[in-house]
């Protein structure tokens, strides 16, 4: 009796209160627990509902500050100021605190890259990796090339294109217009910013007589954030003179899976009277980045 109760006792009464742990068979993501500067004194817990570590409104992952009503039930900031001061699930009328204990729970739980396979080492809390895997070095992909199979991450696929297929990476910067030349047998272009890296494909469309030109972003379909815009044009000669034909403006969709990256919902329709003598297409791109705030 009046004995400190263990660490390792606290961590299990926390997550008691919060919600009892379901049989182990449903038991699904692992996390780290931070025990402080003593690395020697880390466990691993089993979370057997991630869901307990998400927002139970929007079900995104709690962050600080988290606000809870008098009987206990939880929400994220963001829910919170729409709330009006009333609990969506006991309907309470009381208001909300702060709720330090939950947030000290969930800064300390750390978890790894889910492209740890693949040599990332970053080690973060729990509602940071969502972000971190949107912009993550590690993420992989198929290579754009109709015959390659190789699948890289972002950090060797620069040398990947320059050992491979004696290709180089246009570099480019946000709202800058640049240019690129596609020669006649130029399937694809990859485009890097310092934080994403775009595919600039070119179909021969035969049916039609036509280049089909579109733009895809190398990250996981299902990211939706942040949005990407283009636009591009072309550069081209009509008999003897030099003309600036057509133009089109879209979103840029995401890709991984090979295949996907090429069934862009909106591409530009080159004809071959636009072609140089030699069968390059120039073309001027434009790339913005879309945040939240623009989107409203």
């Amino acid at each position: 009796m009046g004995s400190e109760i263990p660490t390792e006792s606290m961590a299990t009464l926390v997550w008691e209160e919060l919600d009892p742990f379901p049989p182990l068979d449903d038991a699904t993501e692992v996390r780290d627990i931070d025990r402080g500067e003593d690395e020697s004194s880390d466990i691993s817990m089993l979370v057997s509902d991630h869901d307990v570590l998400d927002c139970s409104i929007c079900c995104e992952p709690l962050k600080p500050p988290i606000f809870q009503c008098l009987v206990g039930h939880v929400c994220c900031s963001s829910c919170y100021q729409r709330l009006c001061d009333k609990c969506h699930i006991c309907c309470r009328t009381t208001g909300h605190n702060r709720c330090f204990a939950m947030e000290k729970l969930v800064s300390s739980i750390k978890v790894t890259c889910t492209n740890k396979r693949y040599g990332c080492n970053t080690i973060m809390p729990y509602y940071e990796l969502k972000e971190h895997e949107q912009t993550c070095f590690y993420l992989r992909c198929y290579c754009p090339y109709s015959n390659c199979y190789s699948f890289e991450c972002k950090r060797s696929f620069r040398n990947h294109l320059k050992v491979v297929h004696k290709s180089r990476v246009v570099d480019f910067r946000y709202d800058e217009a640049f240019k690129v030349v596609l020669t006649k047998s130029c399937t694809v272009k990859v485009l890097a910013e310092k934080d994403y890296i775009f595919f600039l494909y070119k179909r021969d469309e035969g049916s039609l007589g036509l280049y089909a030109l579109s733009i895809v972003c190398m990250r996981a379909s299902h990211l939706k954030e942040p949005q990407f815009w283009y636009e591009i044009e072309t550069d081209g000669t009509v008999g003897s003179r030099k003309v600036r034909y057509l133009q089109l403006r879209s979103n840029v969709e995401s890709c991984v899976p090979k295949g996907d990256s090429e069934r862009s919902k909106f591409s530009l329709y080159v004809p071959p009277d636009l072609c140089f003598p030699n069968g390059d297409i120039h073309v001027f791109v434009c790339i913005k980045k879309i945040q939240d705030s623009d989107t409203s």
